[in-house]
């Protein structure tokens, strides 16, 4: 069986499809195609549309395989046909309370806000903050704990009862905020629009363009980190 990179299982969890489908299609795609999961060349132009870059499909092991399972839930090949709704923001506010062990925490948080949870780990990995921590940004706003919140969600978290003390204390709480401003930045879109997923996925950080690039590219690296890591996130 052909050992496939950590990045399969974000594929496999964001398009809903078993991983042991895409290792199947992986050992026994005899057929000539494009990278890892032999990808006929008519689907580029589908590809594309979708917002895959087919230079990454072909040259890209990840990207490819991300393209592939994307194809397969096209095809139907999902663990349900549910999909997330479309909305703006997450109805609920941030959940307080959870007890356990931050990794805990992060799984609770991705549940309750659809996330997949590899891609959130990634992203905590990135972002690489800390219980009690603050760092200050060069337009005058400073993140705050584990999922390094930005102060300008204050306001509004102040209007749900959340203190800024707590945002950058209680790591629980942190990160369930962090989820929750990640939904929000979503809005309900799934990976079937790579493009504009992933952009999303970069407004976590910034929407000025060079930085949203920047950061997806950080997230897609730790993707792998997020897979084999056995420890908590940072605490």
């Amino acid at each position: 069986m052909t050992a496939l990179p950590p990045c399969a299982a974000l594929a496999a969890q964001a398009y809903n499809v078993p991983v042991n489908v895409i290792e199947r299609v992986v050992d026994h795609a005899s057929r000539p195609g494009l990278g890892i999961m032999k990808i006929d060349p008519r689907w580029l132009p589908i590809l594309q549309h979708a917002g895959f870059d087919p230079e990454e499909v072909r040259s890209n092991a990840c990207m490819n395989i991300a393209a592939g399972t994307w194809i397969l839930a096209w095809a139907g090949v999902t663990h349900s046909s549910t999909r997330v709704s479309k909305q703006e923001k997450p109805a609920l506010p941030p959940t307080s309370g959870v007890t356990g062990s931050l990794r805990a925490c992060v799984t609770h948080a991705a549940r309750q806000y659809h996330l997949p949870e590899l891609l959130y780990r990634a992203i905590l990995l990135t972002e690489g903050g800390k219980v009690g921590g603050i760092s200050q940004n060069t337009n005058g706003s400073y993140d705050m704990g584990p999922a390094q919140v930005n102060s300008t969600h204050l306001p509004e978290l102040a209007r749900m009862g959340i203190t800024r003390d707590r945002v950058i204390n209680d790591g629980c709480l942190n990160i369930h905020i962090g989820a929750w401003v990640l939904a929000g930045a979503l809005g309900g879109h799934t990976p079937d629009n790579a493009a504009e997923f992933w952009r999303r996925v970069g407004n976590y950080n910034s929407s000025t363009p060079r930085y949203n690039v920047a950061y997806q590219r950080k997230v897609w690296k730790n993707v792998q980190l997020a897979a084999h890591s056995q420890t908590s996130p940072p605490s």
